[in-house]
């Protein structure tokens, strides 16, 4: 069951597939079915489902169900006692009706060579690749009665559970329904009975699992025929596997137990078999129909030689479809077979509460029965779908432990899971000790269910209807598998029947309940011709007798061992009266339309008039529960009334809310089209869109928002579900806005608009459907609309509905609003003709307040994005808002105190309290450290072997302690030291080394990131450039070889040679050895070369090249002008009538850079030229470096 096992969305569940089916099906609702009953008449186009005619229409071809009219008389085979006589007889039945209905079609496509397969248990065929042309052919045949499309089940993961505490060694789920009381009071555990699973298979050699497989043949060995089937073939061998872990866990809840610490079934004496209806994380309708045909008539492994006598006992449906308030009977005609078979049919109710109306089929089925869910406190589980079923049935039957149910699971484990298919497999155990324990149980479906019913511990959940005894929450209560085996007929047995009949008229008296009452109590109920039978132990008992508008009567009566006693009693009728009154709401309008109806009794409802009157004719003598309804925006009020004459009964409808607070008006409508247009077209399609302000809905704020074609808008995630369900509903969507859920189609004529109106903090916000059309009828159009404002109501409103034309006016449709866990909801309608273009529903919110700011940063002050705004009352989280770029948050709070916090990581949490009753301002600045760098970037310039190194400053500069922690991104490159903290205004020295051993010429990029607990700015990045050049060569002109502080070489000077470097005329070299100022290299500048030469480097590789020149006066005192000379580089001059003196004076540094682009193998030549009249031209030292990272 939802979240374990198929209860999917069925693309094909639409409502024209469920018309269809149940106009074929409904004639199955009995066993007394006529043998030949009457196709149905009329447009042979109406008979195929408009998937399928979709499908043939843009393909051309497809896969189809044929399913025919003739349906097979069941009623005398389900009336034989013995098994296999009894499972004999209904599979002949059943295969002659479909040889003889299907031989004509199956002989037409055999001829055509179309390749199909039959099914007898529903008299359907899956035509395989069938053309338009086909299906119209098949579709005239008066046989025929339908053309139905294909069904694919996605199979959930199984939601996880926690272990509960074992109760006395055992499961929880277990004692809660005193099953062990059953072994060790009865001595029974289920001997003699064999039970069916459908599900996604079974590990059959598990511990717990193994000693109970109908296929062990003891020895280690196993017979895997009869026992097991794979109707889609996905286990890798014969034997029985499970690729998804669902049916393990179903199937050791049933039986399982280890005969160790592990007792995890309800009837661990019982046997198992099992077919595999669910491939894996989907279950196609091919695998459930071949399964359920399966147990009916096992077969060998080669699907051939059926055996009927080896069908199981009960059959575990832990799986089912998620279509709400919608019944759909695809699975009757099969269900109906185990039935007439005596094969009991237990089924999961769903998933998909705690929404009303929401139960599954086929559990909500009249045929089938579906257990709920509660947990290790007695409590209704949240998911645990709820009822009515169908024609108002109770739905679920009962409710057994589906919340932490520990389990088999593959690979011999266990695991704890939640879900209505984990409560169903204890129904299943329990009527496998029924019958166990009282085989004259065995086969008797419906005084099996009645004594499931009678035993059931009723609870008082009247949330979606019913009484007390009965309700669609609860069912007719908790399991109790030890009270249904205390009143089932175990050992010698008798019969009691009888005929209750009208004292005056004579006529029988059909629906009158009888309670027997001795060493086994028994309720049952009067069928048609006013009989009862049932079978009971021997002893005395008392009957009483009550039927609806007349007296009781009572008798007694002995059973005898295998005797039949009859006892007659006839009722006397009791007077009737009339009730009448008036409905109004709390605001004292009268409410039209409003049903009122006598609790638990046959009296038809009566419906109010426009002034809101109602008359109640024919209510006979007594006490009784009255409760009027409207729905919509009112909650329903009951009224108990004693009826002894005439009365007048007024009501007044309370306002609905939901939990949060919402509740609703329907307030007179003024529709505003929408004039932006939205981007959204076709079928099952959603869109983003971006709201214009924060929109408050179920304590969150949300800035956009998903629209889909199915009329639903939604703050989650894009979903297009189709399929509307009762609200609120946990599957997606949530946090929705539902203004008319249905199936719809956006065509070429549709469009969704938005527009926004008004001025903040006022705004509102529509999102318009204009001309959309329904998936099933393309001619009919509805323009609706949602208007969300800024105060976070919402407005929903209809134009153009046409009041004749239910499916206009909301039939088919779901109408409200729901919270974004599907836990919390307002409905309005549900599948409900209510809505009109004069009326809009406007959902409220009770008394609240708009707490707004603005969240900065306490350094720099200014906005901090993406802090989270919490409202707390205590330790629960009220409502959350994440700050925008401009820091501003908004929550829209209820009334009251509440504490406003404040996060962000790497800030200090803030918190505030405040007093809610109206819009307040509340602004937030947030502390955190602060980190600076007194760089941005770092460039180095080595060759091999010159380790080269920089410091940079990082300083805390807030009032907390700064921690980092450094990182690089070059084997190259290192920093230290690795980490520290930093106390408030604290430097810290960072030094950075770069190695360039191992590295080609060129430029290498990397970074030194300091990761911070700064929130500003936590990451800070120093981009680190290393520039390894091909050459590099200086010159210590006059003077030798040197090591300058930065670790570079220089050559000792040296005359050049053609493809070397050196002086190009040897002039005279002069010295000196005072302090030269203006560098920390002296050596450099203390030697120099006196020449109107220069110098010359050859061989060059291509590139832009860096040449530094350093020059000095060494003849102190010399004053400006008498030295002047001009300097060229490669003939171009750089430096005219350059004078050091001037410039720098004596003894002092004088560096001049140059850049110039040389080709490859080119040369460098530095002229020095003498001016007349001037001392010669002098140079300290020159050096050429190759610049990879320049191109100039």
């Amino acid at each position: 069951m939802r979240p374990h096992l198929p209860h999917p969305h069925r693309r094909a569940a639409r409502q024209t597939w469920l018309a269809l089916v149940a106009a074929v099906l409904g004639l199955l609702t009995t066993l007394t079915v006529p043998a030949a009953a009457a196709p149905p008449a009329g447009d042979p186009n109406a008979k195929i489902d408009v998937s399928v005619a979709r499908t043939l229409d843009t393909k051309g071809s497809g896969d189809f169900w044929v399913l025919f009219g003739e349906q097979a008389d069941l009623s005398g085979p389900s009336r034989l006692t013995d098994w296999a006589a009894r499972g004999q007889a209904v599979l002949d039945a059943l295969r002659a009706t479909a040889d003889r209905s299907q031989a004509a079609v199956r002989a037409d496509l055999d001829a055509a060579k179309v390749d199909y397969e039959p099914y007898f248990i529903a008299n359907a065929l899956r035509v395989h690749n069938g053309t338009e042309e086909l299906a119209q052919a098949l579709a005239a045949r008066g046989e025929v009665a339908a053309l139905l499309a294909p069904q694919t089940y996605q199979l959930p993961t199984p939601a996880p559970g926690k272990e509960e505490a074992e109760v006395d060694a055992v499961e929880w789920g277990l004692a809660a329904i005193d099953a062990d009381d059953v072994w060790s009071g009865f001595g029974v555990r289920g001997e003699g009975v064999v039970v069916g699973n459908i599900d996604s298979g079974v590990q059959f050699d598990h511990p717990a699992l193994v000693g109970k497989y109908r296929g062990n043949a003891g020895g280690g060995t196993f017979d895997h025929a009869y026992n097991w089937f794979d109707p889609s073939r996905v286990c890798p061998t014969a034997a029985p596997c499970d690729n998804n872990g669902h049916g393990t866990h179903t199937m050791g809840t049933m039986v399982g137990d280890d005969g160790a610490a592990n007792q995890i079934g309800v009837a661990p004496g019982a046997r198992w078999i099992a077919a595999k209806g669910c491939e894996s994380n989907s279950c196609s309708d091919t695998a459930l129909m071949a399964a359920g045909q399966w147990m009916l008539a096992p077969t060998d492994a080669a699907g051939a030689n059926p055996r009927p006598d080896l069908r199981p006992h009960v059959v575990n449906n832990s799986w089912g479809s998620s279509n709400g308030s919608v019944v759909d009977p695809w699975y009757r005609a099969t269900v109906t077979a185990w039935r007439a078979a005596g094969m009991f049919p237990s089924f999961s109710t769903g998933n998909s509460g705690p929404g009303c109306n929401s139960a599954g089929s086929p559990g909500d089925n009249a045929e089938a029965y579906a257990t709920g869910a509660f947990d290790v406190n007695g409590a209704i589980a949240s998911f645990s779908s709820r009822g009515p079923g169908e024609n108002g049935d109770v739905k679920p039957n009962l409710a057994a432990p589906g919340v932490n149910i520990r389990s088999s699971v593959p690979g011999g484990a266990y695991a704890p899971n939640n879900g209505t298919s984990m409560a169903t497999p204890h129904t299943s155990g329990t009527v496998a000790l029924m019958w166990s324990a009282a085989p004259s149980l065995v086969g008797d479906v419906a005084r099996t269910a009645e004594l499931l019913d009678l035993s059931a511990v009723d609870v008082d959940n009247l949330t979606c209807g019913g009484t007390v005894a009965d309700n669609h929450v609860f069912g007719e209560g908790k399991l109790n598998a030890l009270a249904a085996v205390e009143q089932s007929p175990r050992g010698p047995v008798g019969t009691l029947n009888g005929t209750v009949t009208d004292v005056v008229l004579g006529v029988p008296l059909a629906g009158a309940r009888v309670t027997i009452t001795g060493p086994n109590n028994r309720t049952t109920t009067t069928g048609l011709e006013g009989t009862f039978a049932t079978t009971l132990p021997v002893g005395d008992y008392s009957v009483a007798v009550a039927a609806f508008g007349y007296g009781g009567a009572t008798t007694s009566a002995t059973v005898t061992e295998n005797t039949t006693v009859t006892r007659d009693l006839a009722l006397r009728a009791v007077p009737r009266h009339t009730v009448t009154g008036v409905v109004r709401d709390s605001g004292g309008a009268a409410i039209p339309n409003a049903t009122v109806q006598v609790v638990g009794t046959p009296v038809p409802p009566a419906r109010t008039g426009a002034d809101g009157a109602y008359t109640i004719p024919g209510v006979p003598l007594g006490a009784y529960r009255i409760t009027a309804s409207a729905g919509g925006c009112t909650d329903p009020q009951t009224v108990d009334l004693t009826v002894d004459a005439d009365k007048t009964l007024g009501f007044t409808l309370p306002t609905r809310r939901d939990s949060f607070g919402h509740h609703c008006a329907v307030e007179t409508s003024s529709y505003v089209e929408g004039d932006t247009p939205v981007t959204l077209t076709g079928d099952d399609a959603a869109t983003g869109i971006t709201l214009p302000f924060g929109f408050f809905f179920y304590g969150r704020t949300y800035h956009s928002a998903f629209v889909t074609t199915n009329g639903h808008i939604n703050f989650l995630a894009r979903s297009t579900a189709f399929t509307n369900v009762a609200l609120p509903a946990l599957n997606a969507p949530n946090a929705a806005i539902y203004p008319f859920w249905d199936d719809l189609f956006l065509d070429a004529n549709s469009r969704v608009y938005t527009k926004t109106t008004g001025v903040a903090p006022n705004r509102e916000f529509v999102v318009e459907w204009r001309d959309a059309t329904f998936y099933q009828a393309t001619s009919t159009r509805v323009d609706f609309e949602a208007v969300l404002s800024e105060n976070g109501e919402i407005s929903l409103r209809y134009r153009g509905l046409d009041p004749a034309v239910p499916r206009e006016t909301g039939v088919s449709a779901t109408v409200g609003i729901e919270n974004h866990t599907g836990t919390v909801g307002l409905q309005y309608s549900l599948n409900s003709p209510v809505l009109s273009d004069a009326d809009s529903v406007r959902f409220k919110l009770p008394p609240s307040g708009l707490v707004a700011g603005v969240v900065t940063d306490a350094n720099d002050g200014l906005p901090v994005e993406d802090a989270t705004v919490r409202a707390l009352r205590g330790d629960t989280e009220i409502a959350q808002a994440t700050t925008g770029p401009d820091g501003a948050y908004r929550l829209r709070l209820l009334a009251g105190d509440y504490t406003i916090e404040v996060a962000k990581e790497n800030y200090v949490d803030a918190s505030k309290t405040v007093t809610v009753t109206q819009d307040l301002s509340e602004n937030v600045a947030l502390k955190t450290p602060r980190a600076e760098l007194n760089t941005t970037t770092l460039t180095f310039l080595g060759q091999p072997g010159q380790l080269r190194t920089s410091t940079v400053a990082l300083a805390s500069t807030s009032d907390l302690a700064l921690t980092y922690q450094l990182t690089d991104n070059a084997p190259w490159l290192w920093a230290v030291p690795g980490s520290s903290t930093l106390k408030p205004g604290q430097r810290q020295n960072i030094t950075v080394r770069v190695d360039p051993v191992g590295l080609l010429p060129g430029v290498h990029e990397a970074a030194v990131t300091l990761t911070t607990n700064a929130g500003r700015t936590p990451t800070l990045t120093i981009p680190v450039r290393l520039v390894v050049p091909a050459y590099r060569t200086g010159v210590n002109a006059g003077g030798g070889g040197f090591t300058d502080r930065d670790a570079d070489g220089w050559s000792t000077d040296q005359a050049w040679a053609p493809g070397g470097f050196g002086y190009l005329s040897g002039g005279p070299v002069v010295t000196a050895k005072k302090e030269i100022t203006g560098t920390d290299d002296d050596v450099l500048y203390q030697s120099q070369r006196e020449s109107a030469g220069g110098y010359r480097f050859d061989a060059l590789p291509g590139g832009t090249y860096q040449v530094e020149l350093s020059f000095a006066e060494l003849r102190a005192g010399l004053v400006p002008g008498r030295r002047v000379f001009d300097v060229s580089l490669n003939g171009a001059k750089v430096l005219p009538n350059h004078d050091i003196a001037a410039r720098v004076g004596t003894m002092a540094a004088d560096r001049r850079e140059f850049w110039v682009t040389v080709p490859e193998g080119g040369s460098i030549a530095v002229e020095l030229a003498a001016l007349r009249g001037k001392l010669p031209p002098v140079l300290n030292a020159v050096r050429v470096t190759h610049r990879p990272d320049r191109t100039e």
